[in-house]
């Protein structure tokens, strides 16, 4: 009779240890599967810093292109994945290509979208 209790108590522990087993694989693969996911695409964390740098860069560029006649104080720049899009407005048709031609020279920059306008240049005085 004690080799039935003991042979019993054997099976369930076998059982048991079994099933935490089993319940324990699909746990490790899908860390697996997530770490695998991670690292294969950016988290939104990334591509949010990754589009500020590129702005930044792209600003200091024109910046550095202020000896070549650009004034870009009035153009807004926005990246989204190394789309680079240019708002705003200048005082001539010669910065606008100048702008999306420095734009697009910046590393990372894949392309450039402007809606720049000419505008002339107000300076407050005189008006009325």
């Amino acid at each position: 009779m004690n080799v039935q209790k003991l042979l019993k108590l054997a099976g369930a522990t076998a059982l048991v240890l079994g099933c935490l087993n089993a319940y324990a694989q699909p746990q490790a693969a899908s860390n697996v599967t997530a770490q695998a996911a991670e690292g294969a695409s950016p988290s939104t964390g990334d591509i949010k810093a990754a589009n500020r740098q590129l702005v930044r860069d792209v600003r200091r560029a024109f910046r550095a292109a202020k000896s070549q006649g650009l004034r870009a104080s009035n153009v807004t720049v926005r990246a989204n994945n190394g789309a680079v899009t240019l708002t705003g407005s200048v005082t001539t048709a010669e910065q606008v290509d100048l702008a999306t031609n420095i734009a697009k020279g910046v590393p990372g920059v894949q392309s450039v979208t402007t809606h720049v306008a000419v505008r002339k240049e107000f300076n407050g005085r005189g008006s009325n």
